[in-house]
C-alpha cells in the first residue's frame, strides 16, 4: 500500500537584503565617475544625487521633466508609471541647488526638450546605459555585494539607502519609528505600509534606547 505524501510546500521568497550604501561607499562612487560616448559626467553625478537625495525610482527619475520641478518652493512632482497621478516631494536646498545647476550647465546639449537628465545629443537617459555606467563605476569604486544574484549593486539601491538612512537620522533625533513610518511610505509612493516596514530590520540603532531603558529597569 502506498501512503500519501503531503504535498511540496512553496519555497520561501528570498529576505529583503538591498544593498544600503555606507557614507564612505557614495564618496567612492562619486569619485568614480567617468566621462562616456554617451553621458557626461555631470549627467550622471546628478543623476544618482537625485535619486539618493529623494529615494526616486529609476524610471521616476529618467522621466524628470525641467517643468516638474517648482525650484522657489523646492518641490518636484514625479510622474508615476502607466498612471496619471504624480506624487510631489519636498527636496532639500542643497539637492535644489544641484538641479538648478546642472539644467543651467547642460541647456545646450538639452536644446529645446524638456527632460532634466539628457545625452550628449538631447537624448532622454536609457535605463540600460546607466546600468552599464554604473555597473563600471562600482567595479572602479571596489564596491561589491556578497548577496544577491550581481557582483555589483543596482542603482535602485540607492532608494534603498535612502530610506534607510532616514530611518537611522531619525533614530538618532529620538523620533518614534512607528509614527513616522506613514510619511516615509507616501514620501517613497508605496502603497502599502508593509513595503515601508521592510526597512525596519535594515536599521538596528532602532534598539538600542529600548534595550538601555529595560537594562536599566533590570538593575538591582
Amino acid at each position: 500500500m502506498r501512503l500519501p505524501m503531503p504535498r511540496p510546500r512553496a519555497a520561501l521568497p528570498p529576505p529583503f537584503r538591498p544593498y544600503i550604501f555606507s557614507r564612505s561607499d557614495l564618496i567612492r562612487l562619486l569619485l568614480a565617475i567617468e566621462r562616456t560616448p554617451l553621458v557626461d559626467p555631470l549627467t550622471m553625478r546628478t543623476f544618482l544625487l537625485f535619486i539618493y537625495g529623494t529615494g526616486a525610482r529609476v524610471y521616476e527619475a529618467i522621466n524628470l521633466r525641467v517643468s516638474d520641478i517648482n525650484f522657489p518652493n523646492k518641490l518636484v512632482s514625479l510622474r508615476q508609471f502607466e498612471r496619471k497621478q504624480r506624487r510631489v516631494l519636498p527636496i532639500t536646498r542643497t539637492l535644489r541647488n544641484t538641479l538648478d545647476l546642472y539644467i543651467q550647465s547642460s541647456a545646450a546639449q538639452r536644446r529645446d526638450a524638456d527632460f532634466v537628465f539628457v545625452t550628449h545629443d538631447g537624448r532622454p537617459l536609457k535605463p540600460n546605459t546607466l546600468r552599464y555606467n554604473f555597473v563600471r563605476m562600482c567595479v572602479r569604486a571596489r564596491i561589491h555585494q556578497e548577496e544577491g544574484h550581481r557582483a555589483t549593486p543596482g542603482m535602485h539601491d540607492l532608494r534603498h539607502t535612502f530610506a534607510v538612512h532616514v530611518l537611522e537620522a531619525w533614530v538618532q533625533q529620538g523620533k518614534d519609528l512607528r509614527q513616522m513610518l506613514p510619511a516615509l511610505s507616501s514620501y517613497l509612493g508605496h502603497v502599502i505600509l508593509k513595503s515601508t516596514e521592510l526597512y525596519l530590520r535594515l536599521v538596528p540603532e532602532r534598539f538600542v534606547k529600548p534595550l538601555s531603558t529595560l537594562q536599566s529597569s533590570l538593575k538591582p
